[in-house]
């Protein structure tokens, strides 16, 4: 449901623990536009903005890795890709079934998760973020990437983890249309996530602040533009779905999309 990048001369290439990554051009720029505001700090904004843009890069890395290896524990090989604001892990080899492409969806933020667990337990033990400012935000970076990262992935969106894992339990509940009612759900968790977004940045701060728990996010612009562009994807997929049914794809039980379907 997801479309490999084009390659192009100006990806950065390597390999880690043995699996092919290509990083995208735009992931860079697009890291560095969503940590622009860091530049706000007089002093340290530009070590701040440098540094979010690493944090990032490892981090989705090892999201995608957490993909990579759960291909491999199946039998597959993997190729990962950093791209925009995230990414995606391939196999070629890897025929899983339903219950273990949840294991593999839940795999990225479960990858995510171990680290965040990693950097608390070893700042515990040494409290190396207290040492200066610079460690202070690196601490922070790790952690609000790895778990508020991880968490949105989850949410059932399509295309993200959680919208993986909500078509794939359609499939084993054995529903009509498990792929059709997936996308119906992912329209209607992205368009409730706009709506919060909106209604929280129309709140006055002092008010949403007695209203929310401390650990709940408010929206922003751009939590409105990346669900609606999800909401909008999603629905696009159901439109799909209509148009090809009109061509013969009329099984009640499979609503694969002709092109993903086994000859």
């Amino acid at each position: 449901m997801i479309a490999e990048p084009t390659p192009t001369p100006y990806d950065l290439k390597f390999r880690s623990f043995g699996f092919p990554v290509r990083v995208h051009p735009l992931f860079w720029v697009i890291s560095a536009l969503l940590g622009a505001n860091l530049l706000n700090d007089p002093d340290h904004g530009v070590l701040f903005l440098l540094m979010w843009v690493g944090v990032s890069f490892v981090s989705i890395l090892v999201h995608e890795l957490g993909h990579g290896f759960a291909y491999r524990h199946y039998g597959g090989d993997g190729r990962l890709w950093l791209y925009w604001f995230g990414g995606l892990a391939i196999s070629d080899t890897a025929r899983p079934n339903a219950k273990q492409r949840i294991v593999i969806a839940l795999a990225g933020p479960g990858a995510g998760f171990l680290l965040a667990a990693t950097v608390l337990l070893t700042n515990r033990a040494a409290e190396w973020a207290t040492a200066s400012v610079l460690t202070a935000e690196l601490y922070w970076q790790l952690m609000w990437v790895n778990l508020a990262w991880g968490v949105v992935n989850l949410l059932p969106i399509v295309p993200l983890d959680g919208g993986q894992v909500t078509r794939e339990v359609c499939t084993l509940l054995r529903l009509r249309r498990p792929l059709e009612t997936a996308l119906k759900i992912s329209i209607g968790a992205a368009g409730a996530c706009v709506l919060y977004s909106l209604l929280t940045m129309l709140t006055p701060p002092r008010e949403l602040a007695q209203i929310l728990p401390w650990w709940m996010p408010a929206g922003s612009l751009y939590t409105v533009m990346m669900f609606g562009f999800l909401a909008y994807g999603s629905w696009q997929q159901l439109q799909f779905l209509s148009r090809y049914s009109s061509y013969g794809w009329n099984d009640p039980d499979d609503d694969t999309p002709p092109w993903r379907r086994r000859r």
